[in-house]
C-alpha cells in the first residue's frame, strides 16, 4: 500500500517579515546617526584645534620676535606687537594673526577692511558662525560670559618686549570692553544635541594659551620673558 504524506511549507507570516524590516531599519538609522555625529565632532575638533593653534602662534611670534614688512623705507624689522582679531560678521567667524605697525590708521587695533597698513602674517581661518557660538569671559569671575554675535569682534595684542597680552573688544549689545583679570576664557560651542563644548585660558600677563575643561582648575601662569 502506498501511503501519501502532505509536507508543510510554511514560510514567513507577514508579521515577521515586518519585525526584520523595522529591525534593520532602527539598526540603520543608528549607525547613520553615529556617523553623523563622528564628523560633526570632527569638524568642531578641528574648528577649536584652528582656533587655539592661532592663539599659540601670535604669542611665538611675539617671543621670537618675528621679523615683518615694515613698509617703505623701515623694511624688514619688528613691529610695535603682533594680534589676534577675531570677528563675527553673522555668516562667518574669522581668526586673524596679524603685525601691529606704528604708521597703521588703526594702531593697537586691526581693520577688517583690509585698506589699513596693518599686515596679516599667515591666512586667516574662518568657519561658520551660524552653527557655532563663541563666547569670551574675563576670569576668574567667568559666570556671566560675552556671547560673540554678529559684528562682535576680539583683539589680543602681544608685546614682542613684555610678551603680555592686551585684550579689547567690542560685544554687540554690551559695548567696549577691556579685560583686566588675570586671564581670560573662550568658549566653543555647538549646541546641538549632543552639545559640544570646549574652553581655552589666555594668561594675560605671559601669553600662555591652554586648552581647559570645565573641571580644571587654573592657576597663575608664571610670566615669560624673551
Amino acid at each position: 500500500m502506498i501511503h501519501w504524506y502532505k509536507t508543510s511549507k510554511k514560510g514567513f507570516t507577514l508579521f515577521e517579515i515586518l519585525l526584520v524590516i523595522t529591525i534593520m531599519a532602527i539598526l540603520a538609522i543608528a549607525a547613520m546617526t553615529s556617523t553623523i555625529n563622528t564628523q560633526r565632532q570632527f569638524v568642531f575638533l578641528n574648528n577649536f584645534k584652528e582656533i587655539f593653534n592661532k592663539i599659540r602662534e601670535v604669542r611665538m611670534d611675539a617671543v621670537t620676535q618675528k621679523a615683518v614688512d615694515l613698509g617703505v623705507p623701515e623694511g624688514m624689522g619688528i613691529p610695535s606687537a603682533y594680534g589676534l582679531y577675531i570677528a563675527n560678521d553673522g555668516d562667518l567667524i574669522t581668526v586673524t594673526v596679524f603685525a601691529d605697525l606704528t604708521t597703521s590708521d588703526t594702531q593697537n587695533g586691526y581693520d577688517p577692511t583690509g585698506t589699513g597698513s596693518d599686515v596679516d602674517l599667515g591666512q586667516p581661518y574662518s568657519f561658520d558662525a551660524t552653527k557655532y557660538t563663541l563666547e569670551v569671559a574675563d576670569a576668574p569671575s567667568v559666570t556671566n560670559p560675552y556671547t560673540f554675535d554678529t559684528n562682535s569682534n576680539l583683539t589680543f595684542l602681544y608685546s614682542p618686549t613684555e610678551i603680555k597680552v592686551v585684550a579689547s573688544g567690542n560685544i554687540t549689545g554690551t559695548g567696549s570692553l577691556q579685560f583686566t583679570g588675570p586671564y581670560i576664557i573662550l568658549t566653543l560651542k555647538d549646541t546641538k544635541e549632543p552639545p559640544l563644548t570646549k574652553k581655552i585660558s589666555i594668561f594675560l600677563r605671559s601669553g600662555i594659551a591652554e586648552a581647559i575643561d570645565a573641571t580644571t582648575i587654573i592657576t597663575p601662569a608664571p610670566v615669560v620673558t624673551p
